[in-house]
């Protein structure tokens, strides 16, 4: 019997590592602190208010929030996302998040709440990061238009919002509509516009009358009477007679488009020289 072959030995190679864990264990421990302490807080607000049960479990719950805190979960950062016309002092003010304070005793559904009072602010979301940070993530209104009633002036949203009524000269492009009730129309008469930028340009002003209709004011001084319905159509006739020359050449101080297939223009007393009426000529 022939004798047994040798083992082949094993050539040295680098010691292997232990892997690392993704969370420390300082910070397993202060995310099962926190999570223990929102439950407990949480259990509170299903007890009865004013029974042993649920000032048991505030109490036990604001402790637990004592020991997180002591052991690092401190407010030590705030990072907001999306803000451009709010202030960041307004943020501030509004989490109520001093440097230091606990994180667990954040109240973040109150600080969303207060956040969307906000003029600027149109939803917010406010949420605790372990260990030491707040996140905030805010979605602002945009400036769609300037609101005029009476001799007042404010920024609306699409929705008809009014967001500030002051420092307004940065906002002296966005469309002009007026009247009582003009804010919550604004989208479709500014969406109109829209349909011919070049004529666009040159309107000042949408005045809403009765609650009902559209009046349009040109820079050159002219009045252009839209129809209840068919405001399309209407504003299609107006940039035709605009390309055509027909109230640039003639000195118009009024074109009324509220009767289909029909145009009524106003001239000056100047001008008015057609038989038709006093200062008036029917197309």
């Amino acid at each position: 019997m022939s004798p047994p072959l040798p083992r082949a030995k094993r050539r040295p190679g680098p010691p292997r590592r232990r892997p690392r864990p993704m969370l420390s264990p300082r910070l397993l421990r202060l995310g099962g602190i926190g999570f223990a302490a929102v439950l407990v807080l949480g259990g509170a607000s299903y007890a009865v208010g004013s029974g042993w049960a649920g000032e048991r479990l505030d109490a036990i719950g604001q402790g637990l929030v004592g020991i997180a805190a002591d052991s690092g979960l401190r407010v030590r950062n705030v990072l907001v996302e999306g803000r451009a016309q709010t202030k960041a002092a307004e943020i501030l003010d509004a989490l109520r998040a001093e440097r230091g304070a606990p994180l667990l005793a954040i109240d973040v559904a109150s600080a969303k709440e207060r956040l969307e009072r906000l003029p600027w602010v149109k939803t917010a979301v406010v949420e605790r990061r372990l260990p030491d940070t707040l996140s905030v993530r805010v979605e602002e209104r945009k400036a769609f238009a300037l609101w005029q009633r009476g001799k007042r002036l404010a920024v609306i949203d699409r929705d008809g919002t009014v967001i500030v009524s002051d420092k307004l000269g940065r906002f002296a492009d966005r469309p002009l509509v007026v009247g009582e009730g003009a804010e919550a129309r604004a989208a479709e008469i500014v969406d109109l516009l829209a349909a011919d930028p070049q004529l666009r340009r040159r309107v000042e002003a949408a005045v809403l009358v009765s609650g009902r209709r559209w009046n349009l004011r040109l820079k050159n001084g002219i009045e252009v009477r839209l129809p209840e319905e068919g405001m399309a159509e209407a504003w299609a006739q107006l940039a035709r007679m605009v390309r055509e020359g027909e109230l640039l050449t003639r000195a118009v101080t009024m074109v009324d488009l509220r009767e289909p297939g029909k145009v009524t223009v106003r001239l000056t007393p100047e001008a008015a020289n057609e038989p038709e009426g006093p200062g008036e000529s029917s197309t």
